[in-house]
């Protein structure tokens, strides 16, 4: 989720709808801001590509430097390693990082990051987080979902709408794409829509079967063009016609959507994921990161990022300042728990009984796969 692909356009009649919107219900997000958040100097935090970026920026960023004094700089994606690397040579690259729920755990035990300190934050923000939780070391900061995707044009009279169906490419010709598990293991989802894909019960996923996952894998490899990298990939890709049907994140292809663009997804069998913000061991700006996640944990900027791009608001009040109509196609909203696979985190931490975590034996068993 994290090339830039920036689609400006679009994103401000987005922003000027969403603030009409929200500014409807009498909300006013710095209040709390300027009485207990005001600074100086800069907090350094990760700045998503795209249209994710944009709406960061618009919503989180450019308001709490308004509210706070405080300048927000973004940086863009670092991977993993190089973050765990400028944090052990004393020099983080954020100081506020955005991080995999499945990979705080190894940064706790690395000790990589700092406890986060709730007393900046509003009475009672942080108990809003749910159903996945505020913790010690991670505000959570949206929902997502990994879906189907297709060009809308390859497809007029009937879509491909399970995993099945963009397994079964005599149905539904074309060829395909799917996310690298080796540029991300749990991100990338591949092994859980491989078994959906070869019909396992979606309660019946975790623990995962990677002998036939990659069975399932084997049988659309001939069919994969492309191994994506980047969010901003299948969009283009499902654009220019490379591929028919692919792997992609939800907000990626509703902001073509919203600008005409003939692609189209299901929701069916996607996979709910959900990212955090946490504190790296040693941050530059310590205090300015504490009172930035104090900003963004509050409902009503969340409310205004999910105005802008269709990934849902961890803090569940912020749904109270959305329309129904916007609530019901967000990632995590209440009635999406019933209808999506919920990516278990813990399973992808576990460590088995040689010491390494499912994370960790998933890549060795995808990297050997992919080059054979």
């Amino acid at each position: 989720m994290i090339t830039k692909m920036t689609r400006r356009t679009t994103l401000q009649s987005m922003i000027a709808l969403a603030g009409g919107a929200v500014a409807a219900k009498g909300i006013s997000s710095s209040a709390f801001a300027q009485e207990n958040l005001t600074g100086s100097g800069e907090v350094r935090v990760y700045k998503a590509g795209g249209v994710w970026g944009d709406a960061q920026q618009a919503t989180f960023f450019d308001a709490f430097e308004k509210a706070t004094g405080i300048k927000v700089v973004g940086i863009p994606y670092i991977d993993d390693g190089a973050i765990r690397a400028s944090v052990l040579a004393g020099e983080p690259a954020y100081d506020v990082a955005g991080m995999d729920g499945a990979l705080v755990d190894s940064y706790v035990e690395q000790n990589l990051l700092e406890q986060i300190d709730y007393s900046y934050f509003r009475p009672g923000d942080r108990e809003d987080f749910s159903p996945i939780p505020a913790t010690p070391y991670l505000v959570p900061s949206l929902f997502y979902s990994m879906i189907i995707a297709f060009d809308s044009r390859a497809f007029p009279d009937k879509a491909p709408q399970t995993w099945t169906d963009m397994w079964n490419v005599e149905q539904f010709p074309g060829k395909r794409a799917i996310a690298d598990a080796g540029n991300n293991v749990v991100g990338s989802a591949v092994f859980e829509i491989a078994l959906l894909a070869d019909g396992v019960d979606p309660k019946s996923i975790y623990p995962i079967d990677f002998d036939r996952a990659f069975k399932s894998l084997d049988k659309l490899k001939p069919s994969i063009l492309r191994y994506w990298t980047a969010g901003a990939e299948p969009p283009q890709l499902l654009t220019d016609s490379q591929v028919s049907v692919t792997s992609a994140w939800n907000g990626r292809i509703t902001a073509l959507k919203a600008k005409n663009v003939p692609v189209d997804l299901s929701w069916n069998q996607a996979v709910l994921q959900w990212e955090g913000w946490s504190v790296l061991k040693g941050a530059k700006n310590k205090e300015n990161a504490m009172k930035f996640l104090a900003f963004v944990a509050q409902p009503e900027p969340q409310a205004k990022f999910s105005e802008m791009i269709e990934y849902g608001p961890p803090n569940h009040k912020a749904f109270s300042f959305l329309n129904p109509d916007r609530t019901a196609r967000l990632p995590g909203n209440p009635d999406s728990f019933k209808t999506q696979l919920v990516q278990d985190y813990s399973f992808w931490g576990a460590k088995g009984a040689d010491g390494k975590r499912n994370a960790e034996k998933a890549l060795d068993l995808w990297r050997e796969w992919v080059t054979r």
